[in-house]
């Protein structure tokens, strides 16, 4: 079994696996620091994912199940994994989540490219938070890159404080930005962190979640693909004056760009 140790959200974690994949996988994360946790991909875990993805191959499969133990264990460190795309914005971070397929990934690519070369990549699918303080609605909120950054393979080994989050559906028509109470957060939040097996797990994850609620501003934008869309979300999240002054980069070279080095 091969065995490695990558650095994730600041914390050295061994990695072991059956397939090299992995290990090419999380190339951009190695480090030589002496790991505090040791995970690799138990057999339930990869039946699960087997019956949910039977078409996928195995190192692929050890993959995600490997990330999803990591996952589990995280909670215990103050972090939990989003599913969602990060990007930075002259040094704060902006959370989107969606369903797969909605089109999140499409909606960070226009900010690049109509915002301009102030906006980057952190992670484009499923990065980890690490939410400091205990007081509710207190607390630092951190959004660290990680391999996992999606089929694009955006992403970046580094991280933002995250300002806001914001939710993504499709508008049938116009574009519409609107911030969410935290009731009404709860189930938007609560289908896009990762839920661990281990009930003790869940439970903390789930004090993250409040946490996260309490502190960060969340909105709901209803949107299209296009500038507007960008202008719609951009002035509610930065408060800033939308100007249009971005870099018009084609689609291909912001895929180039943001994905991850190595």
């Amino acid at each position: 079994m091969d065995a490695f140790t990558v650095e994730l959200s600041g914390i050295p974690i061994e990695i072991r696996s059956r397939y090299h994949y992995c290990r090419w996988y999380c190339r951009s994360f190695f480090t030589d620091r002496p790991p505090v946790l040791s995970v690799f991909a138990d057999e339930d875990r990869l039946n699960d994912l087997r019956e949910r993805c039977p078409d996928m191959r195995e190192e692929l499969l050890e993959r995600d199940a490997i990330y999803s133990v990591i996952a589990s264990r995280l909670p215990s460190f103050h972090r939990a994994v989003l599913h969602g795309a990060c990007i930075s914005y002259h040094d704060r971070g902006y959370l989107f989540a969606a369903a797969s397929g909605t089109g999140k990934s499409t909606h960070i690519r226009l900010w690049r490219q109509f915002v301009g070369a102030g906006v980057d990549i952190i992670n484009g699918d499923k990065p980890i938070c690490h939410i400091e303080g205990e007081k509710k609605g207190q607390a630092e909120i951190t959004a660290f890159g990680t391999p996992w950054c999606g089929k694009e393979g955006w992403g970046r080994r580094r991280s933002t404080p995250v300002a806001a989050v914001c939710f993504l559906r499709r508008a049938e028509e116009g574009n519409h930005i609107r911030r969410v109470s935290p009731a009404d957060a709860v189930p938007l939040m609560l289908r896009q962190m990762f839920h661990p097996y281990e009930p003790e797990a869940t439970g903390l994850m789930l004090d993250l979640l409040d946490q996260m609620i309490a502190t960060l501003p969340m909105y709901l934008l209803e949107c299209d693909i296009s500038e507007e869309a960008v202008r719609c979300s951009f002035e509610a999240l930065t408060g800033e004056a939308y100007t249009g002054n971005g870099i018009q980069a084609t689609a291909k070279e912001i895929d180039r760009l943001w994905r991850m080095p190595g």
